[in-house]
């Protein structure tokens, strides 16, 4: 019995595969019996099959991807796993259960449809009792029907629950001495589509009686291969199944099977998970099954054995009769441990319609009072509706066989007839729910990152995509990220992740996105479960997304199983559009780079064509500006001029170099304002300084000169410095023209310098008055 406690327990579910039934009901088992128990579980899901016939790549399969949910289990911060080995994909052999089971032996865990070594008891393990209830199953075929010859479908040749059905199987065909011929035995996946499998069985022995299924699953392709051949299955041959899933009592004719109530383990496995956390010891369980006999396999519908009532006759005893047949074959559809809520609920309805037809005082019935007998029954037992209704036909065809009828009974056989009718009507209604709930799904994906590839913004692109998740019904989402990236191979993740951000989050309304400086750290010592608002849902599911082989994090949020799906396509989206943010970082990181390297390389531009001093161009850089200059004038006067600053070794010896730099950039500041922007001035020595101007005017070059000397008088006039700024300028003018060596003519300035420096009268050092050297 599970109890409740004070502090709520949070149990962590390793599950792959929830695309069939056994899984979704193995789930709403866990979480009907968490929400009695005051716990919360957080389903932890991995790769899907998705129930198709689609081929699937071996080499490019995505299972381990998928299956990378698991490697941020230990984060989750649960006190207890379980494992539903019966779905995870990707593993085959007890080895590698053993392997991966080892990854959690330090919390207390259930490991389901697996038997495993109990060396702590910290670990239990529940599974069925495959052997013997599959041996019923092949003894029914052989013994009661006659049955000789018999195919059987298996599931994965490494699955446990397969080969002991397999074993089943074999021991039971070779105790009645019937021969195994080659190709009698083929090998499915547990899956609906093995059609091709079961016309391969089917071509290669078409004389079979029946065909053994090892679950209800993969029976389902057998009927639609022996409809595709015209077979009545039932008649011209039998099948069964194992399982006992809900779909089962919906085939036709209803599917011969063997009860293992998914639901049932699913409850125990958190009860069990519970008592583990407590402290507690819990022995290893191996669940019993039952057979259930149904037309699948030809057994016929029980008769209704009665003669119709005749007007005159006792109606009473008649409709007590009609009721004990109809409880008789609706309870023949389920296992003994369901009937008792079940039929319980059909017998206290059939009960009021048995008093409302007996009260002769009314031709009609209330029908008030009959609508409410039926909700009771719809609400106190599971929507299994269809072994009902089929009940119901079978009853109206036959009781009607009558030409006159007793009013009571007449009365009885309205009720049920509006009963059937209302029970239709509620599954067509149903079945438009789904359909319309389908088809709004349908565009949650493809709307999901819908016009979010232009942002520029990550944080608002995480905060629209939680949105439009939230407006597609889900509840609690946490979107959760790596710090980078990583690639995920054969071996799994690069490394086991010990730390995720939480980049956005939305719950009852409430959206959160960060900037990712700012998303919360989950790591050991803040996990999942220390989340605010986390434990408020009963129950969660964690999802990873990728894109190709880099993995980003995960998606947790609330929901059933029947989304599963829709969420596995979500996550792939989500994937996508993290990988298209994490490109976009990229982009602008190496745009950020490619800037720095830009300026870098102008810096070493500059410092490779320009005075490092001065801030003018050196010899190298002048003399390239100097030849684009000429180049870009042709026909034009222009004129050089070579200029020195006089006495520049003096003003070093005697007053130092920072006094010599000084005077340097005060000639290279008076040469930039005298000469203007726009023409091409460097220094290329020592006190050496060169300049490149097209000017039109002949006589230029004077004025220029004369401009120069004058500004540094008046510069001599402005500081107070202890020596007297000079220089000497030499000056030639020419036309630029094609092929002008730019040398040549700094030469000849050069030149014309030396002969305006033998014309100075001063031979030395110009001091200012009063000043002592």
């Amino acid at each position: 019995m599970i109890t409740n406690h004070k502090k709520p327990h949070m149990i962590g579910v390793l599950i792959g595969d929830v695309s069939f039934d056994f899984s979704l009901e193995l789930m709403k088992g866990m979480s009907d019996a968490a929400i009695e128990a005051n716990v919360h579980v957080m389903f932890f899901l991995g790769m899907q099959q998705h129930g198709t016939r689609i081929e699937r790549n071996t080499a490019s399969d995505s299972t381990l991807s998928h299956n990378s949910v698991y490697d941020y289990a230990a984060l989750a911060g649960v006190d207890s796993f379980v494992f539903a080995c019966g779905s995870l994909s990707g593993f085959s052999g007890d080895g590698l259960y053993r392997q991966f089971l080892g990854r959690f032996s330090h919390k207390p865990y259930v490991v389901l449809q697996e038997r495993i070594a109990l060396d702590t008891p910290k670990h239990t393990y529940i599974v069925v009792d495959n052997y013997n209830s599959f041996t019923q199953c092949m003894e029914h075929l052989i013994v009661d029907h006659g049955y000789r010859k018999i195919g059987y479908v298996s599931g994965p040749k490494g699955h446990s629950d397969a080969k002991q059905r397999l074993h089943a199987y074999l021991d039971a065909m070779a105790k009645h001495g019937l021969t195994v011929e080659p190709n009698m035995i083929i090998y499915g996946s547990f899956y609906e589509f093995v059609d091709d499998q079961v016309a391969m069985l089917m071509d290669q022995h078409p004389d079979l009686d029946a065909i053994a299924f090892a679950n209800d699953e993969m029976a389902k392709a057998g009927y639609r291969e022996c409809r595709r051949r015209g077979l009545v299955i039932g008649r011209d041959i039998a099948i069964t199944g194992f399982d006992n899933f809900s779909s089962a009592t919906h085939m036709l004719p209803p599917l011969t099977t063997v009860s293992q109530s998914a639901y049932r383990m699913g409850r125990l496995a958190i009860d069990y998970a519970t008592q583990l956390t407590d402290g507690s010891t819990v022995k290893a369980l191996e669940m019993k099954t039952e057979f259930i006999r149904r037309q699948s396999c030809g057994c016929a519908q029980d008769s209704f054995c009665y003669r119709p009532a005749m007007e005159g006759e006792d109606a009473i005893a008649f409709i007590d009769n009609a009721i004990d047949i109809i409880m008789k074959d609706y309870a023949s559809q389920f296992p003994t441990d369901e009937q008792e809520t079940q039929v319980e609920a059909l017998r206290i309805c059939l009960d009021g319609l048995r008093s409302l037809s007996l009260d002769t005082s009314e031709e009609e019935i209330n029908y008030n009072i009959l609508f409410r007998h039926f909700e009771f029954f719809i609400q106190h037992s599971p929507p299994l509706l269809s072994p009902l209704t089929y009940s119901l036909k079978d009853y109206m065809l036959r009781i009607f066989c009558a030409e006159r009828l007793p009013l009571s009974v007449r009365k009885f056989s309205s009720a049920v007839t509006q009963m059937q009718q209302y029970l239709h009507t509620r599954e067509v209604h149903a079945l438009e729910l789904r359909y319309d709930k389908m088809q709004s799904e349908t565009w949650i994906a493809p709307e999901l990152t819908r016009g979010l590839y232009g942002q520029t913004n990550d944080q608002e692109v995480l905060r629209c995509v939680t949105e439009r998740l939230m407006m597609a019904g889900l509840k609690y989402i946490y979107i959760c990220l790596l710090e980078e990236p990583q690639r995920y191979g054969s071996g799994g993740l690069d490394n086991i992740p010990n730390k995720l951000l939480l980049a956005a989050k939305g719950n009852d309304g409430a959206i959160e996105a960060y900037s990712r400086e700012r998303m919360p750290v989950i790591d050991d010592l803040h996990p999942f479960s220390s989340l605010h608002d986390y434990t408020l849902a009963p129950s969660m599911m964690a999802f990873s997304f990728f894109s190709g082989e880099n993995q980003y994090g995960i998606l947790i949020c609330e929901t059933d199983g029947s989304k599963s799906a829709l969420l596995h396509v979500i996550g792939l989206q989500l994937g996508m559009m993290i990988d298209f943010l994490e490109l976009r970082r990229k982009e602008k990181t190496i745009a950020i780079e490619l800037e720095n390297i830009r300026e870098k390389n102008e810096i070493l531009n500059f410092l490779s064509e320009y005075d490092e001093l001065c801030g003018l161009l050196n010899r190298r850089g002048f003399i390239a500006r100097a030849i684009r200059k000429n180049r870009e004038n042709i026909g034009k006067t222009a004129f050089c001029m070579f200029i020195d600053l006089d006495y520049l070794k003096q003003i070093n010896d005697t007053f130092g170099h920072t006094e010599g730099d000084s005077a340097l950039r005060a000639v290279s500041v008076i040469l930039q304002d005298c000469v203007g922007e726009n023409e091409v001035l460097g220094r290329i020595g020592g006190d050496e300084f060169v300049g490149l101007i097209v000017n039109p005017d002949r006589n230029y070059g004077e004025i220029l000169a004369q401009k120069i000397l004058a500004a540094c008088s008046a510069y001599n006039d402005s500081v107070q410095k202890p020596y007297l700024l000079d220089v000497s300028i030499g000056m030639k003018r020419f036309t630029c023209r094609q092929g002008l060596e730019v040398s040549s003519i700094i030469a000849e300035a050069d030149k014309r310098l030396y002969e305006a420096k033998r014309k100075r009268k001063t031979l030395s050092l110009r001091l200012r008055k009063n000043t002592s050297v």
